[in-house]
């Protein structure tokens, strides 16, 4: 076979197993309503097996480019409540044979890349990983969810009361602690991987990352951002340059993602829980990457 049949045949098993993940999502999504999440009685826990079925599918489908990793790391920090290790994200995000698993393609020193051995690299993090940090996350939230019944109420007075929609909810697991502590992080992530126009801007950032880490990165970290000359330069002057996006990315995971698990985990025990039917979108989360 040449080269040109080769690649063409790989671009077409991509594009299956796109399909493919469309596929999957739609399957899960199904199932959960037919198990009865359409009328539950605890919609935020819902809420979350939707958000965190997102995640699942788009780790099995894999990512296109590191940053796009690093941005559903992110996303993971959230649904997760903060129950994974903090190593575990910067070890996913910097491990050569991991990254490749995920991105579909060699990355770092790997030159050799087979495709079914990566589809099964990544079945195994779901098994492993995933599955085990949503099991926690559920036994720490199951009994702060709030538990609804008064669309049950056959003696209630007036109209009758619409069940609450876990897909139509506009914060992650109803809560909107956590649909602003998302915000913050993903603001202040983009702006690190986009890179800064001035010194003055970077500054700025460091007050955004204490606020949006719930001041668990080290307050020593953020400022060796300003402080070391060349860690600075490759922060400052937004380029497209390799070696740029390598540190803005490798620093994220070594320092920005932990923090961010950190802090998810610290609140998440204490946040309300909200109903927001009003201002949903009607998508499952912000777990799905498109």
């Amino acid at each position: 076979m040449t080269d040109a049949a080769s690649l063409l045949e790989r671009e077409s098993d991509r594009e299956s197993a796109a399909v493919d993940a469309d596929v999957l999502r739609r399957d899960v999504h199904h199932a959960l309503e037919r198990g009865g999440v359409d009328v539950p009685t605890r919609p935020a826990t819902s809420k979350l097996t939707h958000d965190q079925a997102d995640l699942a599918v788009d780790l099995l489908a894999g990512f296109s480019s590191r940053r796009e990793l690093i941005e559903w790391q992110q996303d993971l920090v959230i649904q997760s409540l903060g129950q994974l290790t903090d190593e575990w994200y910067t070890r996913v995000a910097t491990d050569a044979p991991t990254v490749s698993a995920l991105l579909g393609a060699p990355w770092g020193p790997l030159e050799e890349f087979d495709d079914d051995v990566a589809h099964e690299i990544r079945r195994g993090i779901v098994a492993k990983d995933l599955l085990p940090a949503f099991h926690a996350a559920h036994r720490e939230f199951r009994w702060a969810a709030v538990e609804r019944v008064d669309h049950l109420d056959d003696d209630g007075d007036g109209d009758d009361v619409d069940p609450i929609d876990p897909e139509r909810q506009e914060f992650p697991a109803m809560r909107p602690a956590f649909g602003e502590l998302h915000g913050q992080q993903r603001e202040a992530l983009e702006s690190l991987l986009g890179g800064f126009e001035s010194e003055d801007a970077l500054l700025l950032w460091t007050v955004q990352v204490v606020g949006s880490s719930y001041s668990e990165i080290d307050a020593e970290t953020v400022e060796a951002t300003y402080f070391e000359t060349e860690l600075r330069e490759r922060l400052l002057n937004p380029t497209d340059g390799r070696l740029d996006r390598f540190v803005r990315e490798s620093w994220a995971a070594e320092y920005l993602l932990p923090a961010f698990n950190r802090a998810a985990a610290e609140i998440a025990d204490r946040a309300a829980e909200v109903t927001a039917r009003e201002t949903a979108t009607g998508d499952t989360g912000a777990g799905s990457i498109s």
